[in-house]
């Protein structure tokens, strides 16, 4: 069995204190408006363990273990989320969305079952 797809989202997800308010769209707010958790689950749910999601803070020191995500933020400025599959940046900003994933996601997977199946 294949090791399962790596998927990291990178975006800024506030703790519970942070409140919408009108600078949501400059601050990162509507990136963090995409619920990872329950992008999470959806993912999970459909993939099963043909996946693993994880979450990447942009403001954290743990994406500094991710040069290209942090030249990508450089070039493009704080367009979030970025969405990572397998270490390639895949998209970001508002194209960045669930049926993105989803569609990167089934085309993957099926590439990997047609190889097995040539195995």
């Amino acid at each position: 069995m294949n090791a399962p797809l790596d998927v990291k989202l990178f975006g800024y997800y506030p703790g519970a204190n942070c409140t919408k308010c009108e600078h949501t769209h400059s601050c990162g707010g509507k990136a963090h408006e995409w619920d990872f958790t329950d992008v999470k689950a959806s993912l999970l749910s459909t993939y099963g363990d043909r996946i693993q999601v994880s979450l990447i803070n942009v403001f954290s020191e743990e994406v500094k273990a991710y040069p290209e995500v942090v030249e990508h933020l450089k070039k493009f400025g704080l367009r979030i989320p970025i969405l990572m599959i397998e270490g390639e940046i895949i998209s970001c900003g508002g194209e960045a969305n669930e049926d993105i994933v989803r569609k990167v996601l089934d085309f993957l997977l099926a590439e990997r079952e047609q190889e097995a199946g040539k195995a």
